[in-house]
């Protein structure tokens, strides 16, 4: 068994000193490796946390940094596209004016050539099948039975022309021009049979339109007729006057809604659109010629229009039909004499912009312009531009706003607003030229869209010079940031090698003060 070693207090002592001693080496040793007074918590708790905090702040900055920089180029981006579309506007502009100078001298323009255009708006048939009718009877037939083009689940409803009613006749409408059916305003109709959609369920909301041409307007004359004499719809003439009415007795009786209220007047041969509307949500009844609202009538608030029985009468009655001035049920007639085509029927409301969309739609035209070849291609190159003056996803040319935060808490930021620089939206005309006055126009419409190029361009470089301001600001504070974090924590390089060589000295002089408490001890040990 090996005896404890017992040191002298000398010893011991000394010993001691040398520890501390190199511990004080080692520390000062990674000061002067780091260059840091303060590396962790345990040496200075309080400047550690404080320089930690002030070096984040700057690294959060830094990051931020980044984006203000995307901002300067995204914006030099579109700095350089309204500089290339002000050149392009004045090339254009060059080319109206030598073409007005070649007119005014009664010389013809090389470059002008003339355009076919047709000018029609997207067909009511398609209109009405984009927005699902339940029935769609576009009566458009050259004979044999009616289609049903409506979107209401099951089999689609029967209908049949009776008594004469003769399909293929003649268009009422030139744009997706169609045949009608032919009325003789004696016994004919179209007879549509009871359908759930319809009639025979109740419903929260209808619309029906139709288009029609009377060929006379004498008496009382049925379009459309559901329902009989204890609630229904519909729309006929009276005389020269269009009226719309609909009943549900017990909450809203007889409405009386007619084209005389707008002060138009029918006139036999012209062709119309007619339309009424019923919404339980709203509490209203509306009718409508050629998409403006003749008038309107509360409806009771019932919730939903109740079923009623007798098929719907196209052209003529089927059963008993509602007017403003009461209810026939004896199944009179009141045939329609002229045409009719395009009936819809829909379980929804439509709004007032769709029935004048529709109705807009029935005529289509054709134009002969007169446009430029150069001047074509140059305003053609604006819309390109602003279709490539995109940095990374924004586009200011083209309406897209950049947002520039300049703080951690992005509360701090610049908005620049972008403005649709198309030739659209800077509402140039690219014709007549062989006309002095719209040569004029045009001119007039480059001076104004130079103006506001500029004018935005004046913006971009004032928003371009506010961002460089607080990037050169923004850097000049992440310096400040890590300047304070160093003073905090930094080392006195001349210092902490003092301190190393008196540290070094004192452990050689502990060292050698170790030997001799060494030879002392065993000087002792002699003696016994």
């Amino acid at each position: 068994m090996v005896s404890d070693i017992v040191l002298t207090g000398a010893l011991q002592s000394t010993l001691l000193s040398l520890q501390r001693t190199q511990s004080t080496i080692d520390t000062i040793t990674k000061r002067l490796a780091t260059g840091k007074d303060v590396n962790s918590a345990l040496d200075q708790p309080q400047n550690f946390f404080s320089a930690q905090a002030l070096s984040n702040r700057a690294a959060d900055l830094s990051r931020l940094l980044d984006g203000v920089g995307q901002s300067v180029r995204t914006i030099e981006e579109a700095i350089a596209g309204v500089d290339a579309i002000e050149n392009l506007i004045d090339q254009a502009e060059a080319v109206a004016t030598k073409s007005k100078e070649l007119l005014t001298s009664g010389q013809t323009d090389p470059g002008v050539y003339t355009e076919e255009v047709q000018l029609n708006p997207t067909p009511l048939s398609s209109q009405i099948l984009a927005g699902l009718p339940d029935s769609y009877f576009r009566l458009n037939e050259a004979g044999g039975a009616i289609v049903d083009y409506g979107s209401a689940p099951g089999a689609p409803v029967g209908a049949s022309r009776q008594n004469g009613a003769t399909a293929g006749a003649a268009a009422l409408y030139n744009n997706g021009a169609a045949p009608s059916v032919q009325f003789d305003g004696v016994n004919d109709r179209v007879r549509v049979n009871d359908a759930n959609h319809i009639n025979i369920s109740n419903t929260t909301a209808r619309t029906v339109e139709l288009v029609f041409s009377a060929d006379d307007v004498i008496g009382r004359q049925v379009l459309y007729e559901e329902g009989a004499t204890v609630n229904g719809f519909t729309i006929y003439l009276d005389g020269d006057v269009l009226r719309v009415s609909g009943e549900d007795d017990g909450q809203w009786v007889d409405a009386d809604i007619n084209s005389a209220a707008i002060g138009v007047n029918i006139v036999a041969g012209q062709t119309y659109h007619a339309a009424f509307t019923y919404s339980a949500a709203d509490n209203r009844f509306r009718g409508y010629l050629d998409g403006v609202e003749m008038g309107s009538v509360t409806t009771g608030g019932a919730g939903s229009f109740p079923s009623h029985s007798g098929d719907i009468g196209i052209g003529g009655v089927a059963g008993g039909v509602q007017f403003h001035d009461g209810e026939d049920g004896t199944n009179n007639g009141y045939n329609f004499a002229g045409r009719i085509s395009d009936v819809a029927i829909y379980n929804r409301r439509l709004e007032q912009s769709e029935l004048f969309s529709h109705a807009d739609s029935l005529e289509g035209s054709t134009t002969t312009r007169f446009r430029h070849q150069d001047f074509d291609t140059i305003v053609a190159q604006i819309n390109q531009i602003v279709e490539d003056a995109h940095y990374r996803g924004i586009n200011l040319l083209a309406g897209e706003d950049l947002i520039t935060d300049f703080n951690e808490e992005r509360d701090n930021n610049l908005r620049t607003e972008g403005k649709e620089f198309t030739v659209e939206a800077l509402g140039i005309a690219k014709f007549d030229f062989n006309d002095l006055s719209d040569i004029e126009i045009i001119l007039d419409d480059l001076r104004e869209a130079r103006r506001q190029v500029r004018e935005y361009g004046r913006t971009l470089v004032s928003d371009l010079s506010i961002i460089k301001t607080r990037q050169t600001f923004t850097r000049e504070t992440i310096n400040t940031l890590l300047s304070g974090s160093d003073d905090l924590t930094v080392a006195d390089a001349n210092r902490e090698g003092a301190n190393l060589l008196a540290a070094q000295t004192r452990q050689f002089l502990g060292t050698t003060a170790l030997g001799l408490a060494s030879v002392s001890q065993s000087s002792v040990l002699q003696l016994f």
